[in-house]
């Protein structure tokens, strides 16, 4: 049976909370947006943290119509607009994003609601461009570009890709996490304003010492009078919010927090013993491989110019709405030919999320003879973190595959996964694979690779290359490629495979 897998609702953290005691509970005084609606939970074997909060609106570990991923980041970036002007939130755009995070029951996303809705944000944008925004890789460096697009900001994420000879500006450590070392490598030398202010991007806060750890590294380097952390969901203790407010006394600085959620997380004394009883447990079950067929295309163009000026927000850029929109309609128009009436999944790869998501918005607004409808276009990426996979409806991640890294990153070739690609039966026709400009072609189509993890659950898998300039167009391949693998694949599913 084929469709795309459906959003799920917010009762994918209902099996977390009843086998493990994992609780997630929003402050609805507090929330603009209900936390049940934003974020279900799912459980990791990691000695760290035993849970994962997992967005329904970042459109990471979750397939999502682009469009509200896009426009829950704009939300997200009129509250630092909001909070940086002294001015109360427009909160009647924010009750609009609830209704649609409450679909109805046929599950159909209300898709002129949507757009009404987007084009109300766009004329509320309010530009900042003396801000300096960061976001964190990898999962919120997308969610960042939107935010710091969203207040005409200067942008920059961190990042655990090599950078070669480059030396790092300032590096941060995030405990929590399956890979914590992040480093910024700023291009531009004045990218920090002594006595300026900083936007810092991610997607949860649960503890907030990433965002203390950042705070106290580049406040050290440059002092900065104002800091505004923005974040869809916040689910800080108390004491840890005592905690930002006694950094910022100390540093003699301003520390403000915005959230479209507040809430808490209530995690019993044994939550890892508990988490990993439950995960031994687990049958995943087997789902009978597919045989896909791979499609190499070069997305770039005939001269390469669709990404030829393509700017890389690992290094900085002045970010703007929009600024995306000529390279992604000039990929798109290249992937259309080929997605004709299929359901379709556009799939960032970890760190590179804003282009691709780009992309997978204009596919999803190009006319009905083309697209099935918007709804049939999804989004999301690849990453690094292990998740324990349960096809269920009340639990957040309900497939996974599995392939080694082709992106040279600071701590070596690895495994990553990618999530949620089937559910209950249901897959898509097509999945899109966008990397990185000049990823390792090779890594990717290998039989371990990227390609053959994604053939076993669709029907057709086009990887699309792109080029950072025209000079260095390592895949001279021609505009459509098929390609097949020299082995034949695992006869094992994603399924079997758990973290």
């Amino acid at each position: 049976m084929t469709g795309e897998p459906q959003t799920p609702a917010a009762s994918t953290s209902a099996f977390a909370e009843r086998e493990v005691g994992i609780r997630v509970v929003s402050d609805a005084r507090r929330s603009l947006v209900p936390v049940e609606l934003l974020v279900g939970v799912a459980l990791r074997q990691n000695p760290r943290r035993a849970q994962l909060l997992v967005s329904n609106v970042l459109a990471k570990h979750v397939p999502t119509v682009p469009g509200l991923a896009i426009v829950a980041a704009e939300l997200l970036g009129l509250l630092v607009a909001a909070e940086l002007d002294g001015a109360p939130p427009p909160r009647p755009l924010y009750d609009r994003l609830s209704t649609l995070l409450r679909p109805p029951a046929d599950g159909n996303l209300d898709g002129a609601e949507l757009a009404s809705l987007r084009a109300d944000v766009a004329e509320a944008r309010v530009e900042h461009p003396e801000v300096t925004t960061i976001g964190y890789a990898e999962t919120a460096t997308g969610l960042g570009q939107r935010v710091a697009e969203t207040i005409g900001a200067y942008y920059i994420h961190s990042t655990r890709h090599a950078a070669g000879d480059r030396v790092p500006f300032a590096g941060f450590e995030e405990e929590h996490s399956h890979a914590t070392s992040h480093q910024l490598y700023p291009a531009r030398p004045d990218w920090l304003k002594p006595g300026g202010t900083v936007v810092l991007v991610d997607d949860e806060l649960s503890t907030g010492t990433t965002i203390v750890n950042t705070i106290r590294a580049l406040h050290a380097a440059v002092p900065q009078s104002r800091w505004v952390v923005a974040s869809l969901i916040d689910l800080r203790s108390e004491a840890d919010r005592r905690r930002f407010d006694a950094l910022a006394e100390s540093l003699h600085t301003s520390i403000a927090v915005v959230a479209l959620g507040f809430g808490s997380i209530e995690l019993p004394p044994d939550v890892s013993a508990r988490a990993a009883a439950v995960l031994a447990a687990l049958s995943p079950g087997a789902v009978t491989p597919g045989s896909g067929e791979v499609t190499v295309l070069n997305a770039a163009g005939e001269s390469h110019g669709a990404v030829a000026s393509l700017e890389n927000a690992r290094f900085g850029v002045d970010a703007r709405p929009g600024m995306h929109d000529d390279a992604a309609a000039a990929i798109a128009a290249k992937l259309l030919p080929l997605l004709a009436g299929t359901r379709t999944l556009l799939l960032g790869s970890e760190e590179f999320i804003a282009l691709p998501l780009a992309v997978a918005d204009h596919l999803a607004l190009s006319p009905p003879d083309v697209v099935t409808s918007p709804s049939s276009i999804h989004f999301s990426t690849t990453t690094r973190s292990p998740i324990a996979p349960l096809d269920r409806p009340d639990y957040a991640i309900a497939s996974a595959v599995t392939f080694e890294s082709h992106d040279l990153t600071s701590d070596g070739f690895g495994p990553r996964f990618a999530y949620n690609l089937t559910r209950a039966g249901r897959r898509f026709d097509t999945i899109v694979f966008l990397p990185e400009p000049e990823a390792d072609r090779h890594r990717m189509l290998a039989a371990d690779g990227v390609a053959e993890a994604l053939r076993r659950v669709c029907d057709h898998v086009i990887v699309a290359l792109l080029t950072s300039s025209p000079e260095s167009a390592l895949h001279p391949v021609s505009d459509a490629e098929p390609h097949r693998a020299a082995d034949p694949a695992p006869a094992h599913s994603e399924e079997t495979a758990r973290p």
